[in-house]
């Protein structure tokens, strides 16, 4: 063991911060890979579980921040950027969640690596860290699409609207009023427990926990919607 104990002598002391980062991140890294194979990956479509929490960079008022559920399984269904249907929708519906546990573990893994080698093949201590920090980043932000990506795929198909048609569903994001914005509902559909992006016609917002009908279908990956109250009730 000489040899090691030369070689973290000579690394310094940002080089074994780095590796103290490197070698236990990348055994999650593993670990997630495992899991994600198996079909065992706790980061669901709904983020619920491992993850816990993830923040959405939309534009509007300020990051959302989904909170999961420990157990619970939701399929987010996201709605398309730009247009629907010939008419502007305020915001970026298609926000990529940037913080998330698998993007700090791929920083940290893929970072402290760059860093090391960057370190030990000669380079500046200071240049060093430049290199793990901006290897780290792109690792976060690829890993980021790359989730957001695999996603979009899996909503892809799964799920027709179309049979959602005159069921109530619960408001889980506000749905701001006259299309300005879009919210998210929660329902059952097809036989799952799915989080449906909506947009309404009502000219009041409609806040969390209320319940609306579904009244059409925007696009589709889109719902419209109108408060339950708002319906008049047949004669």
């Amino acid at each position: 063991m000489a040899w090691f104990n030369d070689w973290w002598q000579s690394i310094g002391l940002t080089g074994q911060i780095m590796t103290f980062a490197a070698v236990p991140m990348t055994v999650v890294l593993i670990l997630q890979l495992i899991l994600m194979i198996i079909g065992a990956d706790f980061e669901g479509s709904s983020d619920a579980g491992f993850d816990g929490a993830e923040i959405d960079f939309d534009a509007g008022d300020g990051p959302d921040m989904d909170m999961g559920a420990d157990g619970a399984e939701v399929d987010s269904i996201d709605a398309d950027a730009g247009t629907h249907d010939g008419e502007y929708v305020a915001g970026n519906p298609n926000a990529i969640r940037i913080i998330t546990i698998r993007g700090v573990v791929a920083f940290f893994a893929i970072g402290g690596w760059a860093g090391l080698a960057a370190l030990t093949g000669g380079l500046a201590p200071l240049w060093s860290i430049m290199v793990a920090l901006c290897s780290g980043a792109a690792a976060m932000l690829f890993a980021s699409f790359m989730l957001h990506f695999a996603l979009k795929m899996q909503s892809s198909g799964n799920i027709n609207l179309k049979y959602a048609m005159a069921q109530t569903a619960d408001v889980y994001i506000t749905i701001p009023p006259l299309r300005v914005n879009i919210g998210k509902v929660t329902m059952v559909l097809q036989d799952r427990f799915v989080e449906v992006e909506a947009v309404t016609d009502s000219e009041a917002e409609i806040r969390p926990g209320s319940k609306v009908e579904i009244v059409g279908v925007v696009d589709k990956e889109c719902l419209l919607v109108k408060p339950v109250a708002d319906i008049p009730e047949n004669i």
